[in-house]
């Protein structure tokens, strides 16, 4: 099934996908992860997107199916002492 997905980072602005999966969960599983390997080109900043899943051929104002804002975890040195 072809899934509406939109994804929203800061910044940047929210772009809208579409995702063939066979449920709503694995087509926001499967953008995650696309999303998260797309941030290791990216300049870093970028701290949490959002990532939100719609009935094919919704419309503006359709609420989604299912959705999840991701806070993105980054590595830094310990501080020497």
């Amino acid at each position: 099934m072809n899934w509406n997905v939109e994804v929203d980072i800061p910044g940047i602005g929210p772009r809208m996908l579409t995702v063939d999966q066979p449920s709503a969960s694995d087509a926001l599983e499967h953008t995650k992860s696309r999303v998260n390997d797309m941030f290791l080109q990216l300049p870093s900043g970028i701290t949490s997107y959002t990532v939100a899943v719609f009935e094919p051929g919704h419309r503006t104002g359709d609420a989604s199916v299912c959705a999840e804002r991701i806070t993105l975890v980054t590595a830094t040195e310990p501080a020497r002492g």
